[in-house]
């Protein structure tokens, strides 16, 4: 479930704010993993991943450190890779966030609160 609405949430912003990736403002930037053709802003992999960690973390704490780790990962790659631009990373983890919290609000509401 957080992973799907990660997946609207960050799509919904990137078609509402429409951001053009590093290398559409400048050509002499050049990636090493290909453009996606979809605007920047926020990163979808930054934000599942911190959908997921959210989650993770609730269902595994004494792992979650390792979750952390595992997103922080997951979202820079993409600023290595020369297609978000930090603005995207970090709004997209503090998103993922607040989804995945959301969807383990539902769980202990829904009865499936850990001991």
């Amino acid at each position: 479930m957080a992973l799907h609405d990660a997946a609207v949430g960050c799509w919904d912003t990137k078609y509402f704010y429409y951001n053009p990736r590093p290398s559409q403002m400048d050509p002499e930037l050049k990636t090493v993993i290909g453009l996606p053709n979809f605007p920047s802003y926020t990163s979808a992999h930054s934000t599942f991943s911190g959908a997921a960690a959210e989650v993770l973390s609730y269902l595994f704490p004494t792992d979650a450190a390792f979750f952390e780790t595992q997103k922080e990962e997951a979202s820079i790659s993409r600023l290595y890779g020369g297609i978000h631009y930090r603005s995207d990373l970090e709004m997209g983890k503090a998103h993922g966030k607040r989804i995945g919290g959301y969807t383990v609000s539902f769980a202990r509401i829904d009865g499936a609160d850990l001991p």
